[in-house]
């Protein structure tokens, strides 16, 4: 009987990195290139985290991991809604979003079920937390899915970004410590976003939706 191949993803190093280096020369697979890269990294997402995301693959199957949406049928919901929220953050500011190909298998990703789900809802995590592409609204994420626990030593990492995040942006500390504060304060009262079937909900009303998942807050307080 033939030995079983190896898992691809405990191919060699070497292996991992030619995937990863023909996955970033096409534009199309920039969800592809991210799993392959948080993979040859080492990336650990936390316990929770991967229960959270492996009961929605058991209830739904891959497509959860393989998120595919529509532009043209979210552009026809209505403004206000989340999915046109969406399709109008993404178009505003030149993103793709990330999708992954049938170039890795399901198995595959259900290795790193949590990593991926993560890649694939990151814009829907903009458009809920009401945040830009700017640095000190991507910190407020940043602090939102380490005070949600979604990765391994996540309180570590919430006291680098405690710590380092004012530094990333001198000129912009304020407005970063009170983004971090935010994110903070909303990942305690919000449901486990990452485990949430969010495309499910692309046609409600996205204040709403916002109040629902926890999030319905005040708008953060700009710093002068």
């Amino acid at each position: 009987m033939a030995p079983t191949p190896p898992s691809p993803s405990r191919s060699s190093w070497l292996g991992r990195w030619r995937r990863l280096w023909a996955a970033r020369r096409d534009p199309a697979r920039i969800g592809d290139a991210s799993v392959l890269q948080s993979a040859l990294m080492g990336v650990r997402m936390s316990a929770v985290a991967r229960a959270s995301v492996d009961r929605l693959l058991r209830d739904r199957g891959p497509a959860v991991l393989r998120l595919a949406l529509d532009d043209e049928a979210l552009l026809r919901l209505p403004p206000g809604t989340f999915g046109r929220a969406l399709v109008d953050f993404c178009h505003a500011n030149a993103i793709m979003r990330a999708t992954v190909s049938d170039e890795i298998d399901d198995a595959e990703l259900a290795e790193v079920s949590a990593t991926v789900r993560y890649i694939v809802i990151h814009d829907m995590l903009h458009v809920l937390l009401d945040c830009d592409t700017s640095i000190p609204e991507e910190l407020r994420i940043t602090a939102f899915i380490l005070e949600q626990r979604y990765f391994g030593a996540s309180w570590l990492w919430l006291g680098v970004l405690r710590l380092l995040g004012p530094l990333v942006r001198p000129l912009q500390a304020r407005r970063i410590v009170a983004n971090i504060r935010h994110g903070r304060s909303l990942a305690r009262r919000s449901r486990m976003l990452l485990g949430e079937p969010l495309e499910d909900f692309l046609a409600e009303d996205l204040g709403a939706l916002r109040g629902r998942l926890g999030l319905g807050t005040p708008p953060i307080a700009t710093p002068t």
